[in-house]
């Protein structure tokens, strides 16, 4: 049984779906003795009868019909696996990973994962969130790919930049909570009041404005504390849409925030790994994440 070949399963698929071994041979373009021959050696490897051969034609038997299915999945997937082998001999890479923080997550990200999941395939992406300087830090080791970070004024020599626009962050908070009692809030006024915000034991919490605060490692969870009145909270509005949809957070109008929660993103790379063609297509389409709208991705001179 270990000598099975893609060759053999080919001509046992065919010749199950056409009803004759010379009709797999007209389907394959080859001679019927060589379709009769795969299907024998085929039976002696498996050490089983696959066709009844006692009528004008052969005729699969009950062990051929259960096997046909399995036959059709095995060569699916060789054609699969010679597929991406092809896309990574011509550079896709066969894995991506991107980290991001979640304050500065654009809101057309899974538009841009969902064309690349079209172009590419065969390129897994691992997609995680973290917090402050460890995001840095995973790109700067090496854990990670793309990262998109707020913007800083310098970064470890191991990597490369690129600034990717604004990101509107919104002020949010229940309903219920005394900040929405009027049509507009100070920075000041909110500042007297409990602030969720996401950080980790070594953050530097840049975004801290109340000096009452709770924190958390995610800002879903820094949503949902929010919704349930403990306290406001700053989101962009990917992540917001379910809570504001629902009316479970409504959006403040704090005065004179503008510049304060309109935040300049940068995407990080490290520039001791070359990019391939996965990741060439990323870096681009990246850069248009941030205006007014994400479009279909345009077709570059390589195709990519």
């Amino acid at each position: 049984m270990h000598n099975i070949s893609l060759e053999q399963l080919h001509a046992f698929v065919a010749a199950c779906e056409n009803g004759s071994f010379s009709a797999a041979a007209r389907e394959m373009g080859k001679a019927q003795s060589v379709i009769s021959t795969h299907i024998q050696n085929l039976e002696a490897d498996l050490n089983l009868a696959l066709f009844d051969r006692a009528g004008k034609y052969p005729a699969p038997t009950a062990a051929a019909q259960a096997l046909l299915p399995l036959a059709r999945q095995t060569i699916a997937q060789m054609k699969r696996f010679a597929q991406a082998a092809d896309s990574f001999q011509k550079g896709e890479e066969a894995q991506l990973g991107i980290v991001f923080e979640e304050l500065v997550m654009p809101d057309r990200l899974n538009d841009m994962l969902a064309a690349f999941a079209e172009r590419f395939p065969f390129t897994q992406i691992t997609s995680s969130t973290g917090v402050d300087t460890e995001v840095i830090q995973r790109i700067a080791r090496g854990e990670a790919d793309f990262a998109f970070i707020t913007r800083r004024d310098a970064y470890p020599e191991e990597i490369d930049f690129s600034n990717l626009g604004q990101q509107r962050v919104l002020t949010l908070a229940s309903p219920e909570h005394p900040l929405t009692r009027s049509k507009s809030t100070s920075l000041t006024e909110a500042a007297k009041h409990r602030q969720i915000i996401t950080a980790s034991a070594t953050s530097t919490r840049r975004w801290q404005l109340s000096p009452q605060i709770w924190t958390c490692d995610s800002l879903l969870q820094a949503l949902e504390l929010a919704s349930k009145n403990v306290g406001w909270v700053n989101a962009p509005f990917e992540l917001a849409r379910p809570f504001l949809k629902s009316g479970k957070l409504v959006e403040l109008n704090v005065t004179n925030a503008l510049q304060s929660w309109s935040l300049g993103v940068d995407l990080l790379w490290s520039n001791r790994t070359p990019k391939g063609s996965a990741a060439r297509w990323f870096a681009r389409e990246a850069g248009r994440l941030y205006g007014n709208y994400y479009s279909e991705p345009i077709v570059s001179g390589d195709g990519t």
